[in-house]
């Protein structure tokens, strides 16, 4: 089983122990071994579906469709309008004008809509009615007002001339118009994926032999492919994610067309002059100026600056410069000549399938990309999917949601009474060395509110709970909230209520799944229950995890440490965060630390480190969290920093972000800290690496429903008695009872059972808590 989860490909492989099995049941056989790939390798799961539909329908059906603009137009009618869903780097213009100019239509009426352009569409399109014209409506989703009306037009008008077409380009939105969505034409477009293709369409669309021509130097033509990898690169980043962009942000042309306009005139006066190139200038102009007027966040900044400063220097003139600065099949150098079809033909050599590492990311990178593409698909299937269950046998939704309210409200944490745990704050100690008892000591102000906010989402949870079971029963009205969240506990996702309040606020911790959410209340009501029973005597390290206001608790912590030390005159706008990696799990700490805190529970992405030599290190195949161990923060001064001579490497230290989420942005920053690493930082930087408090397990929502999917399976399938219990022997012989090894129902159940051992497996490693013991 290692071996075959080691597999580049294991969709493609023999399943240890079942292959025989899954390749003479043609019926189940294709799913049940997509089952296993997506439990144990979910970043397979997009090709594993691709060739289950292969085997089970056609390859034509998991084949991209390519049908041109030509075939889509002839199907088209004056009364079927053609509706384009925008992607980020489509636009259907430039082809439709193509069309346009064979079909003797061109010039085409264009309106870009937005506020006070419904007047102007509406006469384009009621001269174009008459003319046979084709008009074309571009950003239709900045004009909705007119969308409702179109249809209505398209529909009743008597005479519309039989050569009049619409084409409508739109963003995806839920508001736009049922009716008129019905009876369009939906064509989506997705941009040319890859290095190869973006770089491609600039030599395309951009770049000229009249651009290559405009100064007569090789430097030029160096720098405008310089530019266009640049701008290929930072494109194409995206699609892998936070560890990517923090923001994915729409870089297009206009800013590629902008740099390489202020690249012509800088590069021109520096020939003139004959002086050198400014790069310092360059890298500002680029990554600031012009791709920068896009950024908004701080890290992303960093990260396209990080870009230039490796890319714009004058070793890119050199023989021997390549991009990629590791070792690899394919160097991606760049191209000399003078014209263009030469640097086209280069670009033809490219690799057609990019590695993460020419990004500066590690190739785990690839793996969170497909889990990313998986996820979304899984989600979108679960939306799409009916609420109800089939057949006769099984519960109903229901049923199914009801049992596992009860099961949620039994398992509720005890509430917390303000005017009790108030008055045990009271009484508990502040920080040593300083007379600070009760609220006058800042961490102690921070677990009163940090107790009352768990307070208020055990209340909502609580209370949401009882009125979906009430809603059921009909003792209540089922609103369209509740009805709503219904549909999330039956998905085994989060109920909105529990996470935001009505304003959309965050109250409370986000989780892809409703097991891991569960989980985390329970943990966090032990935690400060021991904080609060206990003083800060047994806290020899806090969960950061398990704080909603994560940035409170460091800011206390400095408030403290500033008032110990009120004898040097320190002053709160004067101390720093100074942090210690620390080389062993916050389980081994002995004593609680005079000044500061210890802190546990975060995960590094992007980077692993060294526990043995105390720095970061590349990360391990397929691991894309690595847990932390114990950290120790505390407050000091610069000049008290300085003095320590701290040691963080040849280039200095990684400033690296630690977020609250994945999903990396300013919202979710919780503070940053200074790691120690031999490599230069903007090695890191490239990498993506940051510390997140709380990775994106999906496992522990799968336990709220195996055991409602084990039931319900033994009702359809085949009566075997009570749940077996997972023995290597028990379960094994239960099952083939009286059908036999050949009886597809076992046969069936015992694959199942095979996942759950791995789910098992899956629970030990995220040391989550099941709901259900098995095994």
């Amino acid at each position: 089983w290692k071996k075959w989860f080691d597999e580049n490909d294991p969709e493609s492989c023999p399943v240890p122990d079942y292959e025989d099995r899954l390749v003479m049941d043609r019926t189940l056989g294709p799913l049940l071994r997509l089952c296993i790939v997506r439990f144990m390798r979910e970043d397979r799961t997009g090709i594993g579906c691709s060739q289950f539909i292969e085997s089970m329908l056609d390859s034509r059906f998991s084949a991209p469709v390519t049908d041109a603009i030509v075939d889509i137009y002839e199907e088209s009618t004056s009364r079927k309008p053609i509706l384009y869903l925008l992607t980020a780097g489509s636009d259907p213009t430039f082809s439709i004008d193509e069309l346009a100019k064979k079909r003797k239509k061109f010039p085409t009426d264009k309106v870009s809509m937005g506020e006070g352009q419904e007047k102007v569409a509406r006469e384009k399109n009621n001269a174009a009615f008459l003319t046979g014209g084709w008009v074309i409506l571009q950003n239709s989703h900045l004009g909705i007002g007119y969308m409702n009306e179109l249809e209505d037009v398209i529909l009743k008008t008597s005479e519309i001339d039989e050569a009049f077409r619409l084409w409508i380009t739109c963003e995806i939105t839920q508001r736009f118009p049922i009716g008129l969505l019905q009876i369009c034409i939906k064509v989506t477009l997705e941009p040319p994926a890859g290095l190869k293709a973006g770089i491609a369409r600039t030599y395309v669309t951009m770049v000229s032999q009249e651009l290559l021509d405009k100064i007569d130097h090789e430097k030029w033509r160096t720098l405008v492919f310089t530019q266009s990898f640049l701008h290929s690169v930072v494109q194409e980043r995206r699609k892998f994610g936070p560890i990517g962009w923090c923001v994915p942000y729409e870089y297009n042309n206009s800013d590629l067309d902008a740099c390489l306009q202020f690249l012509e005139k800088h590069f021109s006066v520096t020939i003139l002059l004959g002086t050198p190139i400014s790069w310092i200038t360059v890298q500002y102009m680029v990554a600031e100026a012009q791709y920068g007027g896009r950024i908004t966040d701080d890290l992303d900044r960093e990260l396209f600056s990080t870009y230039t400063a490796k890319w714009f220097k004058d070793e890119i003139f050199k023989q021997s410069f390549a991009f990629n600065d590791y070792q690899a099949d394919y160097n991606y150098k760049i191209p000399e000549g003078f014209e263009i079809g030469q640097f086209r033909d280069a670009v033809d050599t490219l690799p057609p399938v990019d590695s993460p590492m020419i990004f500066g990311l590690h190739p785990n990178a690839d793996l969170t990309y497909r889990l990313k593409e998986a996820a979304e698909m899984i989600a979108t299937i679960i939306e799409t999917q009916p609420k109800d269950s089939g057949g006769s046998g099984g519960k109903s939704m229901d049923e199914i949601v009801k049992d596992m309210c009860v099961d949620l409200t039994s398992r509720m944490p005890d509430d917390f009474v303000e005017e009790v745990f108030r008055a045990q704050i009271t009484k508990l100690k502040g920080p040593p060395n300083t007379p600070d008892k009760g609220f006058q000591a800042p961490l102690n102000i921070f677990l009163f509110q940090e107790l009352q906010r768990l307070q208020n989402i055990i209340k909502i949870v609580r209370t949401n709970l009882k009125n979906i079971a009430y809603a059921i029963d009909g003792t209540v009205v089922m609103t369209t909230e509740l009805l709503a969240d219904v549909g999330s506990i039956f998905d085994a996702r989060v109920p909105i209520i529990w996470t935001n309040d009505a304003s959309g606020q965050e109250i409370s911790w986000m989780m892809p799944n409703l097991g891991g959410w569960f989980t985390g209340l329970t943990e966090r009501q032990v935690m400060l229950n021991t904080w609060l029973e206990n003083s800060r005597s047994l806290m020899k390290s806090y969960w950061i995890t398990g704080f909603t206001n994560a940035q409170g608790f460091l800011t206390g912590m400095r408030q403290e440490v500033t008032r110990q030390h009120k004898k040097d005159q320190w002053a709160l706008d004067d101390v720093i965060s100074h942090t210690e990696v620390l080389a062993f799990d916050h389980e081994k700490i002995r004593d609680v630390p005079d000044e500061g805190q210890h802190i546990h529970g975060l995960f590094m992405e992007g980077g692993r480190w060294d526990r043995g030599l105390n720095r970061l290190e590349e990360s391990e195949p397929k691991k894309l969290f690595i847990g932390m161990p114990a950290i120790y923060v505390t407050a000091t001064t610069a000049k008290d920093m300085k003095a320590m001579g701290l040691n963080h490497g040849p280039s200095g230290p990684y400033n690296a972000a630690v977020y609250k989420y994945p999903k990396r942005n300013d919202r979710y920053l919780i503070f940053r800290l200074l790691l120690r690493t031999e490599l230069h930082p903007y090695h890191w930087k490239l990498r993506g690496v940051c510390l997140v408090a709380q990775t994106e397990e999906r496992s522990g929502a799968r336990w709220l429903q195996v055991e409602s999917w084990v039931r319900d399976l033994s009702r359809r399938v085949v009566s075997f008695g009570p749940l077996p219990r997972l023995g290597h022997g028990s379960a094994e012989k239960t099952l083939q009872g009286p059908y036999g090894r050949s009886c597809r129902g076992a046969f069936v159940v015992r694959m199942l059972l095979s996942v759950l051992y791995v789910l098992a497996a899956d629970e030990l490693t995220c040391r989550c808590r099941p709901s259900r013991t098995y095994a």
